[in-house]
């Protein structure tokens, strides 16, 4: 996981976004970023290709939270992943209908890693609308493996 501290955050200044800790378990404080307040939507990050396991592919995704007085999310924000070499990947996602108070993953895409890959993965939220939007919270970007199962229902017997 990239926790937002490794993260680029447009507008990073203590008038736009809170920093916060919170207990995740008993044990565990995580610091998360708050909006406080933007019209100008940007986070983005990267990670080197060769932290990968080659042969795997793996899921990345932001984990976010709305709280219950966010307002602003009226337009679709771009998430976008780039992998070295190969064809961008980007798509929108309204906020509208999400759970406020519950962290969901906002799902950017999947990346193969392959042997002796160089270069970094870069990847990006953004929204910029103009329009003033608040209450998401950035818990990070998880990196996860996709674990396949195989398929029983075309076995025979």
């Amino acid at each position: 996981m990239l926790y937002p501290r490794s993260l680029f955050i447009t507008n990073m200044e203590d008038r736009y976004w809170d920093w916060k800790c919170f207990k995740e378990t008993s044990e565990d404080n995580v610091e998360v970023v708050k909006l406080l307040t933007v019209c100008w939507l940007d986070v983005r990050g990267k990670f080197k290709m060769s932290d990968l396991t080659p042969g795997i592919t793996y899921n990345v995704s932001y984990v976010v939270k709305l709280t219950q007085s966010s307002s602003g999310w009226e337009l679709p924000m771009t998430l976008k992943l780039g992998v070295p070499g190969r064809t961008e990947q980007r798509r929108q996602v309204s906020l509208l209908k999400k759970p406020k108070g519950e962290w969901f993953e906002l799902n950017l895409g999947n990346v193969y890693a392959v042997d002796n890959e160089n270069g970094e993965v870069y990847f990006d939220i953004y929204e910029h609308g103009g329009h003033w939007k608040t209450g998401l919270l950035i818990k990070g970007v998880i990196i996860k493996p996709i674990v396949l199962t195989p398929d029983l229902s075309s076995s025979s017997s």
